[in-house]
């Protein structure tokens, strides 16, 4: 590989990192329509431990995406939002030789104060991601997440989580 490859491929890993991260920010600050928006292009659902769909995911509709999200997630408070913190850890990102598709695997844990719900862990797992350069800027196309483990989530969630 050349110098070159191997820049494009750096710069191509911090952007999508910067990609997963910028989901957690965006979900935490109760910005589900820009959420939505990040998932345009891909496809979006829950998955099993081996990142195999488990339902029927989400194609390619950020409108979709938008109302899965406001039917699950409880806001609280004005500016409303869900009241947790996203912590994505243990990020591996796997760029393909031709420096435009990618994917990752990722850690995800969710920590929440809200109502009468102290600062505590509600959910861990992981997350399933695929992405590809489009018109030069780095989309997400899939986004699957296995749910490991769930603690109290009576401030979180709308509807009960499915499970594998």
């Amino acid at each position: 590989m050349d110098i070159r490859h191997t820049i494009e491929r750096l710069a191509a890993t911090e952007a999508i990192r910067d990609l997963i991260f910028q989901y957690s920010h965006l979900v935490d600050l109760g910005a589900l329509a820009e959420v939505s928006e990040l998932f345009a292009d891909a496809v979006y659902g829950q998955c099993d431990g081996a990142g195999v769909p488990v339902g029927t995911p989400i194609d390619r509709d950020a409108r979709a995406v938008r109302a899965a999200n406001e039917a699950f997630i409880k806001m609280h408070g004005d500016p409303a939002s869900p009241r947790t913190k996203h912590v994505t850890t243990n990020v591996r990102i796997t760029v393909a030789d031709s420096n435009t598709e990618a994917s990752s695997l990722a850690y995800v844990t969710v920590l929440q104060a809200a109502g009468n719900l102290s600062l505590q862990p509600i959910l861990t797992g992981r997350y399933f991601d695929r992405f590809a350069l489009v018109d030069g800027r780095w989309r997400f196309t899939q986004r699957l997440c296995c749910i490991d483990h769930t603690g109290d989530l009576t401030e979180h969630a709308r509807r009960p989580l499915h499970r594998d």
